[in-house]
């Protein structure tokens, strides 16, 4: 903790330099095997500065000029020191050798040193040469991944106003008792993958059948178990690296067992337990089996503790190898998991089974790219006969009994007459709908919906200005090219004022492959001064004004991972001085007074780009899947009103740039980080709502981190030039785990802090901030609570510090928390 506080405070805290020279010293720590090594420590010992190599091995720091003595240390290696006189920047890669004496000493603790460890050890020797057993490899795969359901019955209240030739309606399309409830997914793909990882998959045939949210590896970019290599980060599974148990290190963080030897064939096999020896860390625990003299792996049988979890209860991994053309390759790999949603749990397994195996192919230049996946056209129309010649190995009576039922399920509801049927219970008029759940139509032929509000959704009592009636509707289209078409509108009319407001929507996704989208909104009502302030003002009545508005919006990908947006927004602003509120805002606020400012029109154009170099990317035939890159995004915008003769318009240009980016620390945790700044280059004519504004702290909750500060006092606009940076760090249990009692609480530790610097206000203010957090599963949702301690300092109101707490949702569509 001492270390990654030393570290943040070097980021964010600025240290006057006027006459010493800086240069920077950069490159990768790498192990004796040439794998990248996370989570180093490199200190500048005469400068007393430092930092951390992140999951790539890279580091970077500065150096004084002159003559630096530098400290490169992990636990488990030997710790390097050397010295570079600075007067340039430098490059500099490092190689650190293992502390054979530290790991033979944990070994020497054995009460009877077991034989186990000597094959481990072998195993460790061959390494190298296991991860170079060739340049790249094609082969064949086909993957079944199954999921049983079981869900606790919950006897529904029957609906008087439901009449029964609708219930038998309903009931046409419902799966039996008799027949199993199950998710499935079946692919067969060809797959290439180099010797560094980089991986390109062609799906030529793909079937899908229920919820596939939780099934894992539907694809090759799920992640694989590469016990090899040193960890194996799998985001749909957990936020940390997995440690390996053929590790570098494996023996500081396993105790192994010989369980016993067989012979099979030729080969003698050592069946090994693998015993973690954290009980917090995310790593494995169950038995391996290793070839004698080949010193490889045969059979894997693992599970991965349950601190290594996040979206599953339970799961594992079974691996089978065979000798391939001389090579030992993972032939059949068996996925298998537990997983509660609400009241329904699902026990699932995925089979991947691997043949006609080529290797080191001769493959064009660039064939490995951000194109990692791609579906053909042809791959979700397969029909019953192509699965029956393709599958390696038959369905089970369930599936294939499951499969027969859906269908036929299929077919049923896809016929004209109970379409026609569903339509006409959807498009029924009943009370309920009325009263509280909306009326819907539907044309499903031409794959049209409509949504009308209810009559509860008629009246606004916390409206602006007093009780409102108001009524909306919306319109929603999907083509079978995934092209989408929305519409929405809403009218209201309030009695203290007699106003109306209301606006329409329409927007239209025109084209998937692109992720394009225009859209047009127009109206009357009311918007926020100041968006950015805290939870005790962001009501208040000065922070509301009238508004009338016509806004046109482009966003678009030009290249893989380059974005380009432009925005057109006209809007005519008045203030509320002269309209009427209610008594409510008044019992919630004191001194709650409207904001005053003269009516103003503005003409105003946005232009944005966004860029994330490597973005990597599966192709659907008519969709593109974007799963991330390991570099940041940058983004830039330039924002202008227009001046306009013959009315009262607010002028300015602002210029903004920001770069962000989330990465992983090894087995030391989750990093994310963001870099603002911007400037009005023009401050013509400003109205209030115009201002950029630095966002003060909430009095107890801890704010996005990424886009606010804890212990500023009050929010303030700023216009000149400002810098902002974030950083956080989730240890995800990497600390707490070593600490008896609290490593079985699953609680997780955080530090981040941040800095802002503003010119204009001689302002600056950098902050720290550490805590626990701990993850809670409510229903279907993961839900993380904290409680962080913050420390901030300011050039204008010294020292403070406070507790804060904070409550973050989890995207699983997205493997993401909030903030």
């Amino acid at each position: 903790m001492r270390t990654i506080l030393s570290i943040l405070f070097c980021l964010f805290v600025v240290v006057p330099a006027f006459s010493q020279e800086f240069y920077q010293l950069r490159g990768f720590v790498y192990s004796e095997s040439n794998e990248p090594i996370p989570g180093v420590t490199v200190r500048v010992v005469n400068a007393g500065t430092g930092t951390i190599t992140d999951k790539d091995g890279r580091y970077q720091i500065k150096l004084l000029e002159g003559l630096n003595r530098i400290s490169v240390s992990s636990m488990g290696y030997q710790t390097e020191v050397f010295e570079v006189v600075a007067a340039k920047n430098l490059v500099k890669n490092i190689y650190l050798k293992i502390d054979q004496k530290q790991l033979d000493e944990v070994v020497v603790k054995v009460k009877k040193k077991d034989y186990s460890y000597e094959v481990i050890k072998h195993v460790l020797q061959r390494k190298d040469s296991l991860l170079n057993q060739y340049q790249n490899y094609r082969a064949k795969a086909y993957i079944k991944s199954v999921e049983r359901l079981e869900t606790k019955k919950v006897t529904p209240k029957k609906d008087d106003d439901t009449p029964a030739k609708v219930e038998d309606a309903l009931k046409k399309p419902v799966l039996t008792d008799s027949i199993p409830k199950l998710n499935l997914f079946e692919c067969q793909l060809i797959r290439h993958q180099s010797r560094t990882g980089q991986q390109k998959e062609e799906r030529e045939a793909v079937k899908r059948i229920g919820d596939q949210s939780t099934l894992f590896f539907k694809s090759v970019t799920d992640g694989e178990f590469n016990l090899y290599q040193n960890h194996q980060k799998i985001a749909k599974i957990g936020d940390n690296e997995i440690t390996s148990p053929l590790s570098d290190l494996t023996f500081l963080s396993y105790r192994f067992q010989l369980l016993k030897y067989y012979i099979d064939g030729p080969h003698k096999i050592y069946q090994i337990k693998v015993i973690p020896r954290e009980l917090g860390n995310a790593l494995y625990e169950g038995t391996i089996e290793v070839i004698e003299d080949e010193w490889v792996l045969r059979n894997v049988d693992l599970q991965i503790t349950k601190r290594g979890l996040l979206r599953y209860d339970e799961f594992g991994v079974k691996q089978q190898f065979e000798l391939v053309q001389g090579r030992w390759i993972p032939t059949r790999v068996t996925y298998h998991w537990k997983v509660k949603e609400g009241n329904t749990k699902k026990a699932g397994k995925t089979e991947v089974l691997h043949s006609d195996y080529a290797f080191d192919l001769t493959l064009p230049k660039r064939f490995f790219g951000d194109e990692v996946g791609v579906t053909t056209a042809e791959a979700y129309k397969r029909d019953t006969t192509f699965w029956e010649q393709i599958r390696p190995q038959p369905l089970t009576k369930d599936e294939q009994k499951f499969i027969k039922e859906r269908e036929r399920l299929e077919a049923l509801v896809n016929s004209k007459a109970y379409l026609d049927s569903i339509d006409k219970i959807f498009n029924r008029i009943t009370f309920p709908k009325v009263v509280y759940l909306g009326i819907g139509h539907i044309n499903r032929e031409k794959k049209m919906t409509w949504h009308f509000d209810p009559v509860l959704g008629l009246v606004d009592p916390l409206a602006i200005g007093g009780w409102r009636v108001r009524y909306g509707a919306g319109f929603y289209k999907r083509q079978e090219n995934r092209k989408q078409l929305w519409f929405n509108s809403n009218l209201g009319y309030g009695f203290k004022n007699k106003d109306i407001i209301g606006f329409v929507n329409v927007s239209y996704f025109y084209n998937p492959l692109k992720v394009s989208n225009i859209s047009l909104s127009m109206g009357s009502g009311f918007n926020i001064i100041n968006g950015a302030a805290t939870i005790s003002d962001i009501a208040r009545r000065s922070n509301f004004y009238r508004n009338q508005y016509i806004n046109l919006t482009h966003r678009t990908e030009l290249f893989n991972g380059f974005y380009f947006s432009a925005q057109a927004y006209y809007e005519t602003r008045s203030d509320l001085s002269n309209f009427q509120f209610s008594s409510l805002g008044d019992r919630i606020f004191n001194n709650n007074t409207p904001q005053p400012f003269p009516t103003t029109h503005i003409y105003r154009t946005v232009f944005g780009i966004e860029y994330t170099p490597r973005q990597l990317y599966l192709r659907e035939p008519n969709e593109k899947v974007i799963l991330g890159s390991n570099y940041p995004t940058f983004g830039l915008n330039i924002d202008r009103a227009w001046p306009v003769s013959g009315k009262n318009t607010n002028v300015y240009t602002k210029l903004s740039a920001s770069i962000r980016q989330t990465f992983n620390v090894g087995i030391i945790g989750t990093s994310e980080y963001r870099i603002s700044a911007g400037k009005f280059l023009d401050t013509t004519s400003l109205a209030v709502m115009d201002y950029s504004y630095m966002r003060g702290g909430d009095r107890y909750f801890f704010s996005p981190a990424m886009y606010t500060y804890q212990l500023i006092p009050q929010t303030f606009p700023v216009f000149n030039w400002h810098l902002e940076t974030h950083y956080v760090h989730q240890f995800n249990g990497f600390l707490t785990s070593k600490i008896p009692l609290l490593n079985k609480t699953k609680i997780r530790e955080m530090a981040g802090g941040g800095f802002l610097y503003v010119p204009e206000r001689k302002f600056q203010y950098s902050e720290l901030y550490f805590g626990l957090n701990r993850i809670f599963k409510i229903g279907r949702e993961r839900i993380r609570l904290g409680a962080y301690y913050v420390i901030g300092q300011s050039n204008t109101f010294g020292v403070s510090n406070g507790v804060k707490f904070s409550i973050e949702p989890y995207n699983a569509a997205k493997n993401t928390w909030s903030f």
